[in-house]
């Protein structure tokens, strides 16, 4: 059986489900692309994701909001 939560943490579970996985995706390209090697790379990706991690979490939390405000004025409710 599949364990439910109350609806009132949908908000934060989300927050903190697409912050990972946008700070591990994001942090893990940029220094791909610039590390020299891959013990560098796991290295510095690492440091990142947990630099990452925290700030993508609380933009999320404050931004989407924002956005889904905007975005309903273009759409109907029904």
């Amino acid at each position: 059986m599949v364990m439910k939560f109350p609806k009132r943490y949908r908000g934060i579970l989300f927050a903190l489900v697409m912050s990972c996985c946008t700070a591990l995706l994001v942090s893990g390209v940029i220094i791909y692309l610039h590390a020299e090697s891959i013990t560098i790379f796991l290295h510095a990706w690492v440091k990142g994701f947990i630099t990452a991690w925290p700030i993508v979490f609380i933009a999320i939390l404050t931004i989407a909001p924002l956005v889904n405000r905007f975005l309903d004025r273009f759409f109907d409710d029904a």
